[in-house]
């Protein structure tokens, strides 16, 4: 890993030699002192020198050249940096860059940039002289290098020359921020595409961009890690009130900020607000727990979390069961330890209920005695022609899941169409739900 310093070499003025005219340049984020020179790659150089930091020196300089700007410029360069540096850096002069412009030769200088960037490295990119399209090219390679390469962008820098400010040194001005910005939306993007709140986690801890503060809240970025954590570990009794949590902050820091960040606020509110509910859960097998369970699997389904997702259509069936077997059993909380104790008794076999048919069941015992229970409800199913609709799909969908459960290894392979038997259960389910609005059968 290295400091690289990346720049170009133009030309300059065609009425001038040596082309660049001589200017006062001061970088006041790194120091308050001035450096008179013709080439903003001294004044950067001897800025960063002046920081005596070790972020700040540097390893190697790459210096792009055209073959007119090297003959012309790069021998006077040379003299200024050792006029004005105590330490010269390795300078590196890939292929001279041509000036036609066509596909291939941007291709090559893309390229290029590449070969001189090792994993790891940090950069300071300066663009003052770079020659047409030029800029545009290594601002795609900074993005690309960020995620293959795991460089990070220390400085994207510009000299300012002004020659209206006479009295008054020209300043060079960090862009960064503006780079930085494509991977502030990336992190977003990751949460709301994949429920995947670490990329963010790791932004806030590494940048600091005034215009996305919001987004680095420590308080908004623990509560998107216990949101995400919810959805990806199945823990569907949870989700909603993490989602709410999650997007009470993003409310609070919607109404302070504009522009970018809001714009990113406004993504996650977005994807995630489905999931949110008005009041809190009543801990209660109701139509707004069985709402809330589909919403969660359209997520699921959405972000591609498959075994999540028909994890939590298994669980929907034996909440089915538990919905209407009265009184002491699906009335106690779902948190409460007899909760979970009469889920695991009733919900199990329900599911059983459904997958095999009715010539084919064999309880004995206490799954006897839980299955006695459970038939007036099987049998108030049935005459809503909701248990028929549960056969069809029940039997498939936990081979699907305890496919995943053993990691296939009971199968020759994963079935090859799980997404859209997913979505097509999805849909019967979502049915289910409604018909059970529909006839009242929620409690």
């Amino acid at each position: 890993m290295a400091n690289v310093f990346i720049s170009f070499l133009g030309i300059g003025s065609f009425n001038k030699k040596p082309g660049y005219e001589r200017a006062e340049y001061v970088w006041t984020e790194k120091t308050s002192q001035t450096i008179t020179c013709c080439f903003a790659q001294t004044a950067i150089l001897a800025a960063l020198e002046a920081c005596k930091n070790e972020n700040d020196s540097v390893d190697r300089v790459v210096l792009f050249c055209t073959r007119e700007s090297y003959d012309k410029h790069f021998e006077a360069l040379e003299d200024e940096f050792k006029h004005h540096l105590k330490q010269i850096p390795k300078i590196i002069i890939p292929d001279l860059v041509p000036t036609d412009m066509t596909a291939e030769n941007q291709w090559n200088w893309f390229e290029q940039l590449l070969d001189n960037v090792g994993f790891g490295d940090r950069l300071i990119i300066d663009f003052t002289h770079g020659m047409r399209a030029v800029p545009i090219i290594f601002s795609s390679a900074i993005g690309f290098l960020t995620r293959a390469k795991h460089i990070t962008l220390d400085h994207a820098l510009y000299a300012w020359y002004d020659r209206n400010r006479e009295d008054q040194p020209h300043p060079i001005v960090d862009m960064k921020d503006f780079y930085v910005i494509n991977d502030w939306a990336e992190s977003v993007a990751r949460l709301t595409d994949d429920a995947d709140a670490r990329k963010l986690g790791e932004m806030a801890k590494q940048s600091q961009v005034d215009a996305l503060a919001p987004l680095a809240d420590e308080h908004l970025i623990a509560a998107f890690q216990e949101m995400t954590d919810c959805i990806r570990n199945v823990d569907v009794n949870n989700v909603s009130q993490k989602v709410n949590d999650a997007l009470a902050y993003v409310q609070q820091s919607r109404t302070k900020v504009g522009g970018s960040a809001r714009l990113m606020l406004d993504l996650v509110w977005e994807k995630f607000c489905a999931l949110a509910t008005d009041y809190p859960p009543s801990g209660r097998y109701d139509q707004a727990y069985f709402d809330t369970q589909i919403k969660i699997i359209e997520v699921l389904m959405e972000h591609r979390l498959f075994m999540q997702a028909f994890t939590v259509m298994r669980e929907l069936v034996g909440a089915i069961g538990m919905a209407g077997i009265g009184s002491k059993y699906a009335r106690k909380k779902m948190a409460s330890g007899d909760g979970k104790k009469y889920r695991k008794r009733f919900a199990e076999v329900f599911v059983n209920m459904m997958q095999f048919p009715v010539d084919g069941w064999k309880f004995s015992g206490f799954t006897e005695e839980t299955r006695l229970k459970l038939m007036p409800w099987f049998e108030t199913l049935q005459k809503a022609g909701i248990e028929p609709q549960l056969r069809e799909i029940v039997d498939d969908m936990v081979k699907i899941r305890n496919g995943f459960d053993h990691a296939w290894t009971s199968e020759n392979a994963a079935f090859p169409d799980i997404e859209e038997k997913g979505k097509n259960y999805l849909m019967v389910l979502h049915s289910i739900v409604r018909r059970m609005a529909e006839q009242k059968l929620f409690s």
